[in-house]
């Protein structure tokens, strides 16, 4: 008895030790860099993407690539660095392991399509800023999952965090008909900051989403933490892949049913391939720092895309940001300064 208790003991030291290895290389960092860029670029690109104030491409098209690709390249991987035969692959056994994984690919479905959709009820800027929500709900999640406690300060910091949510919200908030919008033939041009009603719903059931996807994936790949990386991305990428591609059948059908003509990339342009490019990295590099770090290290990343947002914003659209802007910004500094302070 001693002896088993003894070995899973070394097990998991063995494990914390591979994670701190892991989170303090530069590998790990410039991954971490990567996601702050492609955090912050997303809504600018999706933006970029519109035509009259619509999206031009099918989301979940897009989202069953960023699927496919993944799992194309966790296969490759998995084989790579540990080369199977024919005898050696247990379906069934693989089946019962990736079961757990079905519930955050779900999570992950509805959360990237409603991340598309979303862009079309307020401007990049304030996508990002009311992100962060996303802090509030992963560190509550974090608390009721993973039993990770918090502290008086830490509570008090995602206090602040939704008053700066809240603040922004209601500043910023204006009907469809004041939006000061102008659209050219290619893309649309946003000039000021503005949320749609609707983007506020969206945007809170986006952020719980996102932190139940986030805090359930983390709890799964850390319970098999010696289990291959690559082989959890498989069972993660498959249900992602399948769930987004009966929707892309369907509306293959449909299409040809009505344009008589298959298409599977209509409306997709640069910057819809540059979404592909720059999300298919993210999610591998995201599963990394999961694994082997935490979803805390996930918030500092959405905390400092929005510098990537703001900048883009400045220098792609001219928006002119508002006071309210300013004063969520600060608030959301102070509070992300707070709860990061031991």
């Amino acid at each position: 008895m001693s002896d088993s208790i003894l070995q899973s003991n070394n097990n998991s030291l063995n494990s914390q030790v591979k994670s701190s290895k892991m989170s303090h290389s530069i590998i790990f960092r410039a991954m971490i860099f990567f996601q702050i860029i492609a955090y912050g670029s997303y809504s600018i690109l999706v933006h970029l993407c519109e035509q009259n104030g619509m999206i031009t491409f099918s989301s979940v098209t897009m989202n069953f690539l960023i699927e496919f690709f993944k799992l194309i390249f966790s296969l490759n991987a998995f084989i790579y660095f540990k080369p199977i035969h024919f005898n050696q692959i247990q379906l069934f056994s693989w089946f019962k392991q990736s079961i757990p994984y079905s519930i955050p690919a779900i999570l992950y479905f509805l959360n990237n399509n409603l991340a598309v959709h979303i862009q079309t009820q307020m401007d990049p800027a304030s996508y990002q800023i009311l992100s962060n929500f996303k802090i509030f709900t992963t560190a509550i999640l974090y608390r009721l999952i993973i039993k990770q406690k918090l502290t008086r300060q830490q509570w008090f910091a995602l206090a602040l965090l939704l008053l700066a949510g809240l603040t922004y919200s209601f500043g910023t908030l204006k009907n469809s008909s004041s939006i000061s919008k102008s659209t050219s033939d290619s893309n649309t041009i946003i000039r000021e900051m503005y949320i749609r009603p609707l983007g506020i719903p969206m945007i809170v059931i986006y952020c719980t989403l996102s932190g139940l996807a986030g805090v359930y994936n983390e709890w799964i790949l850390k319970r098999n933490y010696n289990e291959s990386i690559h082989l959890q991305n498989i069972f993660l990428y498959i249900y992602g892949t399948i769930l987004n591609l009966i929707p892309t059948i369907s509306l293959i059908i449909t299409n040809f049913q009505t344009m008589n003509h298959l298409n599977l990339f209509h409306g997709f342009s640069l910057y819809t391939w540059i979404i592909v490019f720059t999300q298919v990295l993210n999610g591998l590099s995201m599963s990394v720092v999961i694994k082997h770090s935490s979803n805390i290290i996930r918030l500092f990343i959405i905390s400092f895309s929005l510098i990537v947002t703001t900048v883009l914003s400045l220098l792609i659209f001219h928006i002119d940001f508002n006071i309210y802007f300013f004063i969520s910004l600060v608030i959301m500094i102070c509070a992300l300064s707070i709860f990061y302070t031991n």
